[in-house]
């Protein structure tokens, strides 16, 4: 009996142990420390595209882009940072909505390069303004590498096959098409609403 229950002990330790080292390496890929931005190198041009037409950074020059990488098929992160950033754009006038353009970045290629409709339909469901773009494996890692950004597939035993562990945070970029600030996970709309209002008016 005593046996038994040193061994029901023991396996419980190894069960938490391995718990909680699955959940750190989750969490280091969905909330890592928020890059400083003072001395950065991070940001810069790219082109993805969505069906057969590619867009550029550049492309919305003159707009502040405010975009998120996620993936179509995300059961719960992704759904709730958008739902976020929808009610943060739904508070700005229609003139601050107007110089602004959402952009979500799907770092599912596997899946979410193939069909560009649904892509989009996905990403105008929180916010009509919204453009959803993906690419090739390498393309997105290349685009994700340069805004500080992880992502990697998990395996799932749900009809899915697999998930995607990634980074959840939100990135304006200026007018210019500067990496102007990345906000965390757990911002709010509020918070949302007045960093893009801030920067809209220079401050």
């Amino acid at each position: 009996m005593k046996k038994n229950i040193l061994i029901g002990l023991a396996m419980l330790a190894l069960f938490a142990a391995g718990w909680f080292t699955a959940a750190k390496v989750s969490q280091s890929l969905q909330t890592p420390a928020t890059p400083d931005l003072s001395s950065s190198s991070l940001g810069g041009e790219f082109s993805l595209y969505n069906g057969g037409k590619t867009y550029k950074l550049s492309d919305f020059s003159g707009k502040l882009v405010v975009m998120y990488f996620g993936y179509t098929s995300c059961p719960d992160v992704c759904p709730t940072t958008l739902g976020v950033i929808s009610l943060g754009l739904k508070a700005l006038t229609p003139e601050q909505m107007a110089q602004v353009q959402p952009i979500f970045i799907s770092v599912d290629s596997d899946r979410d390069s193939v069909d560009g409709e649904k892509l989009m339909k996905y990403a105008q469901h929180f916010n009509p303004s919204f453009i959803g773009l993906s690419g090739t494996n390498e393309q997105v890692s290349a685009v994700t590498r340069q805004y500080g950004a992880f992502y990697a597939k998990v395996k799932s035993n749900s009809a899915l096959g697999y998930l995607v562990d990634h980074t959840s945070r939100t990135y304006l970029i200026d007018k210019k098409g500067k990496l102007l600030k990345v906000m965390p996970h757990d911002m709010t709309p509020e918070q949302l609403t007045d960093a893009i209002q801030a920067a809209l008016s220079g401050e």
